[in-house]
C-alpha cells in the first residue's frame, strides 16, 4: 500500500507517518521509485501501537523510540522502567523510617523479592508517606488488601505471557501490558465503583467561598 492507504487504514495523517519515519520511530517504506514506497500490515500494526503507547499510555516520542528499537533488536532488554511515562523513579528525597520498614515487612510477608533501593519500593514508601501527611491513612491501612489485589493482577500477567507463542509476540505483550495495564486497571476500578454504586464525594464549600455567596 502506498502512503496515502496508510494513512486511510490507521487514521494517522502522512504528515505525522512522515514524521514517525523521521523520529525512527517507524520503519521506511520499501521504496518502488524516486518519490514512492510501499508499506506493509507490519506498518499498519505499528502505527496502531506507537497511537496506543502514546495517547493511551502517556508515552514521549523519545521513550517510545528506545522501545521500538528494543522490539526491533532481539539482543536488547526491555525493562520496566522504559516502558512508563515517568520511567525510572530516583525515590523521595526523603522517607519516615517506620514507613520503610512497613513496605518491607510487607514484601517479606507477600514473599517478593523486591531490592529497597529499586524504584517500586521507593515509590510506595512515598505515596505511603503522603498519604499519612493528607490524613488519608484508612488507605494506608489496608495496603495488604491492596498488595493482594495487586498480586492478582501480576499473576494474570504472567498467565497471558506465558501464552505468547515467540519472543517478538511476548516483547510486545510485555510492554502493552505494562504500559497499558495502568490505564486498565484504573477504568475497570472506576467501572467497579460505578457498578457497585459507591456513593460520591459529598459536596463542600469553604467558609469564604460561602460568606462571598452570601
Amino acid at each position: 500500500m502506498r502512503i496515502a492507504e496508510l494513512s486511510r487504514a490507521t487514521g494517522v495523517s502522512t504528515a505525522t507517518i512522515k514524521y514517525y519515519i523521521r523520529e525512527r520511530l517507524l520503519p521506511s517504506g520499501l521504496l518502488t521509485s524516486s518519490n514512492q514506497a510501499h508499506y506493509t500490515e507490519d506498518h499498519v500494526h505499528r502505527l496502531r501501537l506507537i497511537r496506543a503507547l502514546m495517547d493511551l499510555g502517556g508515552l514521549t516520542i523519545s521513550r517510545i523510540r528506545s522501545i521500538v528499537a528494543a522490539l526491533d533488536d532481539p539482543d536488547r532488554t526491555l525493562t520496566p522502567e522504559a516502558m512508563t511515562a515517568a520511567g525510572s523513579y530516583a525515590g523521595p528525597l526523603a522517607a519516615d523510617p517506620r514507613t520503610v520498614e512497613s513496605v518491607r515487612s510487607l514484601t517479606e510477608h507477600r514473599g517478593w523479592n523486591v531490592l529497597v533501593d529499586s524504584p517500586e519500593f521507593a515509590m510506595v514508601v512515598e505515596l505511603l508517606d503522603i498519604l499519612y501527611e493528607l490524613g488519608q491513612e484508612r488507605f494506608a491501612d489496608r495496603l495488604d488488601d491492596y498488595a493482594a489485589a495487586a498480586e492478582k493482577v501480576a499473576a494474570v500477567d504472567e498467565e497471558v505471557l506465558r501464552s505468547c507463542d515467540d519472543a517478538q509476540s511476548h516483547a510486545e505483550s510485555l510492554v502493552v501490558g505494562t504500559v497499558l495495564g495502568d490505564s486498565l486497571l484504573s477504568a475497570l476500578r472506576h467501572m467497579a465503583r460505578a457498578g457497585r454504586g459507591t456513593p460520591p464525594a459529598p459536596a463542600f464549600v469553604t467558609s469564604g467561598a460561602s460568606e462571598a455567596g452570601s
